[in-house]
């Protein structure tokens, strides 16, 4: 099922780079704007509510202010981490493929996370449609995988990684990881880096056949938020 998902990705992420050729910035100012005025297609709490309800017709667009203008909600904490329960601990470190009582204890489990912390660990909303695949739900399947590539889609319209200038933007260094992962990436070296006003994580990493690649991602958003922790 992972080599599914990471071939439906490549093929989708190609699409997308030869589509959207010139990268854009992220205008936190004008997302911002755009999520709190409620006569736009972009208000928040509505795009919020058709995420929830795993609307498909959500378009990269409305993904890209959904990720990006999550950073301006009350609940968004660039210090949250998901600590599984014990009881979804154990299940996921069985040998064997899980038993039907699992699985619907996997589902409730990650639907609250889908639901409640979809921007905390955004690689959940792929496990999810790994657990439907278990239960052979294609409906639920294809549904989860479009919303998390149109998800992954919205990310990518701020660059490719492969310079500075190209950064990907994230609203969480953590998200870094699941994009390398995407990649087919092993991360070996990382590196904080400073231009112009902005921070910039370099992530020295490679491929499974020893190929080399210098990842770029944009962490100013988040570090913003560690600055005012820590003053």
């Amino acid at each position: 099922m992972k080599t599914f998902l990471a071939t439906l990705f490549f093929s989708l992420c190609s699409f997308i780079i030869a589509q959207d050729t010139e990268f854009r910035k992220v205008d936190y100012k004008t997302i911002e704007k755009e999520i709190k005025n409620k006569n736009s297609e972009y208000y928040y709490s509505t795009l919020m509510d058709r995420f929830q309800k795993m609307d498909t017709t959500l378009t990269k667009e409305h993904m890209y202010r959904l990720y990006y203008g999550y950073s301006f909600q009350k609940n968004f904490d660039v210090f949250d981490i998901i600590e599984h329960p014990k009881k979804i601990q154990e299940i996921e470190q069985k040998n064997s493929q899980p038993n039907k009582t699992d699985i619907e204890t996997l589902k409730k489990y990650y639907t609250s996370l889908y639901k409640e912390k979809p921007f905390v660990n955004i690689n959940s909303i792929e496990t999810l449609a790994i657990i439907y695949s278990l239960d052979e739900d294609e409906t639920m399947v294809k549904k989860l995988l479009k919303m998390y590539y149109t998800l992954i889609d919205a990310i990518l319209l701020t660059g490719d990684g492969k310079s500075m200038e190209n950064a990907i933007d994230v609203i969480n260094a953590r998200h870094e990881y699941t994009l390398i992962n995407l990649f087919g990436l092993k991360v070996n070296e990382q590196a904080l880096l400073n231009d112009k006003g902005r921070s910039y994580d370099l992530l020295s990493s490679e491929n499974e056949d020893g190929d080399k690649f210098d990842v770029y991602f944009d962490v100013t958003r988040p570090f913003e938020f560690y600055s005012q922790k820590f003053k």
